[in-house]
């Protein structure tokens, strides 16, 4: 792969507007899909369908797939439905549905019906009946299966047939019996040296990693990545073969699943790969998501508040025990925040996580917190004396408060992942402002009873 020169927008519309149209085909047609799309993603809607059109049939279909979805959206609905019928044709089936998808779903069934090839039709009204966000959503139907009953020459015949079919590169050939049911695998060279004699079921591997096509995406990214595979078949839960998960479906869902718990670790609900751009340009669609999570917190939070109205008497009486509430609240949150991210890395790539394992995660962190705890409250001790040196009560409080508080945050952060993910909730929702909220109420709490404890042991 040759390192070409970005084109620049402004560049490209100048070409637009002077109507150099043959140095505009040569340019565009000479581009990798990606970069091409980058350039014309930040074009007006109008010099972006006239440099559209100017593209080759491989050449759009390629970088069709490669535009953001609101770009998308402009082309087609610019486009005529015999020229979006001659690019779903082009394209591959995933990357087909993909873009169909965008569609309003009759439009999407007539284009659809209109694909010549019958083949190609059957695939896609397949693919288009599986979720977006499951193992058939993203498998491709471009693979190669072979009979188990087929000697290594019978083998070899049928797959030079097949190859001229199939648009991607083949790694692994699967193994079927008579009704498509996956049997076993075979790799390229296990047939191209074995003799030709000898039967596939000899040569294969029949120990196969697969997974059900309504399987969450996330859990065959998972599954392909862990047993470093360069494909992963995919099947009905009779095993019939249906298609295959390649490695760059893999890297999208890994990119996708990302970004989704970016914003879910940031309380902001309802994200996916189809309403990610929305939450920058649409502001009601960002309202809706960013809501649900901010009342939570406005509820919990106001137990903050009732906690320290409740100790009213304790500011009262020793006024300087307010001044490290901030204190206490911001590193008791951020040990619990450490301790929950490494919690969620941990179990990201398990379906169920074990009560053994879980107890082992938790202790951990547990031991590790009162570590820092004792550090930090040690460190805030002798803050405390430089600020309150004549007050060294109140420096012993914020000491033993700030080892309780962060070695209370520590178990709340490793805790609450866990049991998100035993209640199927997505644990990234525990980093956000719901897990900040209580360890906030939990603060204030410990320390303002750890106080008013103090102030009495005084007053005798």
């Amino acid at each position: 792969m040759t390192e070409k020169q970005l084109l620049a927008p402004e560049y490209i519309s100048d070409l637009v507007e002077q109507g150099d149209r043959q140095r505009l085909r040569l340019l565009l047609n000479d581009q990798y899909p990606a970069d091409l799309a980058e350039c014309l993603n930040d074009l007006s809607p109008t010099h972006r369908i006239t440099c559209f059109r100017l593209l080759d049939l491989d050449n759009a279909s390629g970088l069709l797939a490669e535009l953001e979805p609101e770009v998308q959206n402009e082309l087609l609905r610019d486009l005529g439905d015999i020229s979006i019928v001659a690019l779903v044709s082009n394209m591959s089936p995933d990357d087909a549905v993909d873009l169909l998808a965008e569609l309003p779903q009759d439009k999407a069934r007539a284009i659809i019906n209109q694909v010549a090839d019958a083949e190609a039709k059957e695939d896609l009204s397949q693919l288009m009946a599986f979720k977006d966000d499951t193992a058939g959503g993203i498998m491709s139907t471009d693979y190669l299966a072979l009979l188990a009953r087929m000697s290594v020459a019978e083998a070899l015949v049928d797959l030079r047939e097949k190859y001229e079919d199939i648009e991607e590169e083949i790694y692994d050939v699967y193994v079927v019996d008579e009704k498509d049911r996956l049997v076993g695998r075979v790799s390229l060279r296990e047939l191209l040296t074995a003799p030709p004699e000898v039967p596939i079921t000899a040569i294969m591997d029949p120990d196969v990693v697969f997974v059900e096509a309504d399987v969450d995406q996330e859990e065959a990214a998972e599954k392909l990545s862990r047993y470093d595979l360069m494909t992963l078949p995919v099947t009905d839960r009779d095993k019939v073969l249906l298609g295959i998960i390649t490695a760059d479906d893999v890297i999208d869902v890994l990119k996708e699943e990302a970004i989704e718990d970016i914003y879910q670790s940031s309380g902001i609900t309802g994200t996916s790969s189809d309403n990610q751009d929305q939450l920058t340009y649409n502001v009601k669609r960002a309202f809706a998501a960013r809501l649900p999570w901010l009342l939570v917190t406005l509820a919990i939070e106001s137990g903050s508040a009732s906690v320290i109205n409740h100790f009213d008497l304790v500011f009262q009486k020793m006024v300087q025990a307010a001044a490290f509430m901030p204190l206490l609240s911001g590193v008791t949150g951020s040990v619990a925040t450490q301790s929950t991210c490494i919690v969620i890395q941990g179990t990201a790539n398990k379906s169920q996580v074990s009560l053994r394992g879980a107890l082992r995660n938790i202790w951990h962190e547990i031991k590790v917190g009162m570590m820092l705890g004792i550090f930090c409250g040690f460190a805030t001790y002798l803050v405390s004396l430089i600020l309150h040196s004549s007050n060294l009560d109140l420096c012993l409080v914020v000491g033993a408060s700030l080892f309780i508080t962060m070695t209370v945050g520590v178990l709340i952060g490793s805790l609450m992942p866990i049991l998100f993910k035993k209640f199927g909730v997505d644990p990234a929702h525990a980093s956000g402002p719901f897990i900040t909220s209580i360890l906030d109420v939990s603060t204030m709490t410990i320390y303002l009873t750890i106080v008013n404890f103090f102030l009495r042991a005084q007053l005798k």
